[in-house]
């Protein structure tokens, strides 16, 4: 009888000490959904705790998964700057521009998620999709008919936009074509283009180098919202946002107290899996008074809804 290869699947994200939470929640939510797999995760991070990697660590050996850190030299970013969202945005988020540099070169793709983000399915269709001479698989972005990104990128918008938050990034393109480099290279030239930070830099460098996948690889926060431009998500995959494989609060996050993503409490689902069991930040007396005042506006039919109502959607 013939040995069967095992697959590993490698699983890369960039946090700093402020996301382990949110981070643990991201990787419990993917062994949970996908127990039959091999994983291994590569966390980038400058500034984690003897505790912080204590914990991850507990919870890939629970799965019986397995994990490794890496702390890029400051050097190597020189130069960046956060553009927007720099209030809740670290440099770590330019890590996912120069993973070629930073993973073993043994690996020749990787799977990046940020950490605002839980998984409720099989990752392994997702992780076998053919990429062939592409650079990545990525989910379009929510402001992807934005004709101002393209203009400003200078780029034409038949190459569309994706977003950045789920990578299938093929490391053996990136190393052949230095990508990394290409990034550091692009942003020094043209820090006035860069407005949404490593998104924009990827975008540019990738725009004809890349495979657009279905949003049930990456459900947006946009997707869900009730505005006349998100319609035709709403129309055209109606199924993806009913039963998303990977769920990503890119906007207001599940654990804000005003969050009213329709579904919210998915992270609390596998947050109570974490340490942090049952220490839901917006449950606190002062939190749950602010939500009543926020959202009372809605609740009275005073304000229309921020997002639609899941059962209004019709699959095909």
């Amino acid at each position: 009888m013939k040995n069967i290869p095992i697959i590993m699947i490698h699983i890369a994200c960039n946090i700093d000490h402020n996301y382990v939470r949110h981070c643990a929640v991201t990787l419990v939510s993917l062994f949970e959904n996908n127990k039959e797999e091999n994983i291994a995760v590569h966390i980038i991070a400058r500034d984690l705790t003897d505790n912080d990697k204590k914990i991850l660590d507990e919870l890939c050996r629970k799965y019986h998964n397995t994990i490794h850190y890496y702390a890029p030299d400051e050097e190597m970013l020189k130069g960046f700057t956060i553009r927007k969202f720099s209030k809740r945005i670290s440099m770590a988020t330019y890590y996912r521009c120069i993973l070629s540099a930073l993973l073993p070169t043994t690996i020749d793709k990787v799977l990046y998620l940020d950490c605002d983000i839980v998984v409720l399915g099989s990752i392994a269709p997702l992780w076998n999709t053919p990429l062939e001479s592409k650079g990545v698989a990525a989910v379009e972005d929510i402001g992807c008919h934005e004709t101002q990104r393209y203009d400003i990128l200078k780029y034409p918008m038949e190459y569309s936009y994706f977003n950045a938050g789920v990578l299938l990034i093929n490391l053996a393109y990136w190393r052949e074509h230095d990508v990394a480099h290409a990034c550091v290279e692009y942003f020094h030239k043209y820090p006035e283009r860069i407005l949404f930070n490593d998104q924009d830099l990827l975008n540019s460098i990738l725009c004809k180098h890349k495979v657009l996948i279905a949003p049930r690889w990456n459900a947006q926060d946009g997707f869900y919202r009730n505005t006349e431009n998100c319609r035709v998500w709403r129309e055209d995959f109606a199924d993806d946002l009913l039963s998303p494989v990977i769920l990503h609060y890119t906007n207001r996050k599940p654990w804000e107290y005003d969050s009213q993503h329709p579904m919210r409490n998915e992270y609390a689902k596998y947050l109570d899996l974490t340490p942090w069991k049952g220490q839901y930040p917006w449950k606190s007396p002062v939190s749950r008074l602010k939500r009543f005042f926020r959202l009372l506006p809605f609740n009275l039919s005073l304000r229309q809804p921020k997002y639609i109502d899941l059962h209004s959607l019709k699959t095909k």
